[in-house]
């Protein structure tokens, strides 16, 4: 039904479905709206909680740049992405 729903008013997937809108920038950053919150912060390894699962981000020199309530943004030498579901 969101799926119709959504197709009909043009509004994007990630508000109807409540799914996370994850953006790579290079290997230099990670921005992830539509999360729950961060589970796990080391400059190698950043968990982050979503509506569907672990988002795990890792790679060197990590550092949460942004986190609000709608949006955390990761910068660093990202070198790998995986979700843990």
């Amino acid at each position: 039904m969101f799926k119709k729903l959504a197709g009909m008013l043009d509004l994007p997937r990630e508000v109807t479905m409540n799914l996370p809108l994850i953006t790579v920038t290079g290997s230099e950053q990670v921005s992830i709206e539509n999360f729950k919150g961060v589970i796990e912060y080391t400059t190698e390894r950043v968990r982050i909680n979503t509506p569907c699962g672990v988002l795990k981000i890792v790679g060197r020199g990590l550092t949460l740049k942004q986190v609000t309530s709608e949006n955390i943004l990761v910068a660093g030498g990202v070198t790998g992405l995986e979700y843990l579901m």
